[in-house]
């Protein structure tokens, strides 16, 4: 994410990204938001319903320990949260698997270079995969994989079939 929004961020929830300026021994927040722009209205939400729920329902005080991209999707993860804090974060966040990491337009997940992301139209890097182009790959290679592994299969590749 961008210094400015990443500053933006802090200076909104305090008490969520107290954090923000800790040593990477106690918090995995030193590193920063490590996601693209596009998911800054994601981050933002979440952040104003967890202060909502600490200042207006008697929740805690969550503190982020990490935001980042991973597999294509949002992770929010934060310390001292209940079960209601953590479903809404689950909630908000799910929305990441369908806007574009990069500019936050409508996106989908896609695969290139063996990294799962979510990207619109414009931002899809030249040569990446659907995820269900992807994963009909994956199923065809596991398929081949166990077809080789089999008696008859171990007899081929030894020339003896």
């Amino acid at each position: 994410m961008s210094p400015e929004l990443d500053v933006l961020l802090c200076q909104r929830y305090p008490k969520i990204f107290v954090d923000r300026r800790a040593s990477i021994q106690t918090s995995c927040m030193a590193w920063g938001f490590s996601c693209g722009d596009g998911w800054f209205e994601i981050v933002d939400a979440i952040c104003a319903r967890l202060q909502h729920m600490t200042d207006h329902e008697g929740a805690p005080q969550v503190v982020a320990s990490q935001v980042k991209e991973k597999f294509g999707s949002l992770k929010f993860y934060v310390r001292r949260a209940t079960e209601a804090q953590i479903d809404e974060i689950s909630r908000i966040a799910g929305r990441s698997n369908h806007i574009c990491e990069v500019c936050g337009a409508p996106g989908a997940t896609v695969v290139a270079g063996g990294w799962h992301q979510v990207r619109c139209a414009e931002h899809t890097p030249a040569g990446a995969l659907s995820f269900s182009e992807f994963a009909a790959r994956r199923r065809a290679a596991q398929a081949e994989w166990e077809r080789l592994q089999s008696p008859q299969g171990q007899r081929r590749l030894r020339g003896e079939a």
